[in-house]
């Protein structure tokens, strides 16, 4: 028996998320499916991060166990020609059976990307926005985002298997022309929290929302506390980060 480790990138657009869905088209559904038509049986395939539909990612990974004689090269060669186009192997790599990509994982770094200009081909991978955004406030309300903190008003849903106290190492918002992006990296997420984030702080740069209440609204622990939760196609899983 060996374990395969795969950093996977794909083009959210046509998937309804990572998670295997009956009757849906899903990234862990065609990923099992070209798993069991190379090794002849289903085999599980798990996932660092369960990306929600329309999201995007560069950094996914995953792994799955199974009895075979190839190398890691030609399990992804093997993968790559059974995958459709939007879904693209980017590495493989034989690791002990004992790791699992999502409980293994310490970080999870995700990007999610706003344009302020309109775009014909670079709606589909960014949210617009049609106001100007003062970045600098927006950078200052992000602050009050890093650390331990309980992230209960960024998400509408509670997972009993999910703290909703996440370890935020930074928020790095960067400005270059008409682009303007929105990076986290923690310990692991809520559902839609990256989302939420982004819309509270697009309300902060809008100046409708003053950088300072931004603790406020954490300690509020009350979903309408914050902004609005923004569209999937602006969203990246960038990076998943083990031990190493």
């Amino acid at each position: 028996m060996r374990n395969f480790k795969i950093r996977v990138e794909y083009d959210g657009t046509g998937f309804h998320g990572w998670q295997k869905q009956p009757g849906l088209r899903t990234v862990q559904g065609l990923m099992e499916d070209a798993v069991a038509t190379i090794f002849g049986r289903h085999v599980p395939v798990h996932g660092a991060g369960r990306t929600d539909a329309g999201v995007h990612a560069i950094g996914q990974v995953c792994n799955f166990v199974v009895e075979t004689s190839y190398s890691p090269v030609q399990v992804g060669r093997a993968l790559s020609g059974v995958l459709p186009e939007d879904i693209q192997i980017r590495r493989v790599d034989e690791v002990d059976l004992e790791f699992h990509a999502r409980f293994d994982a310490c970080r999870r770094r995700y990007v999610y990307y706003l344009r302020t200009e309109p775009t014909a081909i670079g709606r589909r991978f960014a949210h617009v926005v049609t106001y100007p955004l003062d970045v600098e406030r927006m950078r200052a309300a992000a602050q009050s985002l890093v650390g331990e903190k309980d992230f209960t008003s960024f998400t509408p849903t509670r997972s009993s298997d999910v703290p909703t106290v996440c370890d935020v190492r930074s928020v790095d918002i960067k400005q270059k022309d008409d682009v303007i992006s929105i990076e986290i990296l923690a310990d692991h997420f809520l559902h839609h929290m990256v989302r939420v984030i982004v819309g509270t702080l697009i309300e902060v740069g809008r100046g409708r929302v003053s950088p300072e209440h931004m603790e406020t609204i954490l300690c509020r622990k009350d979903r309408a506390a914050a902004g609005p939760t923004v569209p999937p196609n602006g969203l990246f899983l960038v990076d998943v980060c083990y031990g190493d």
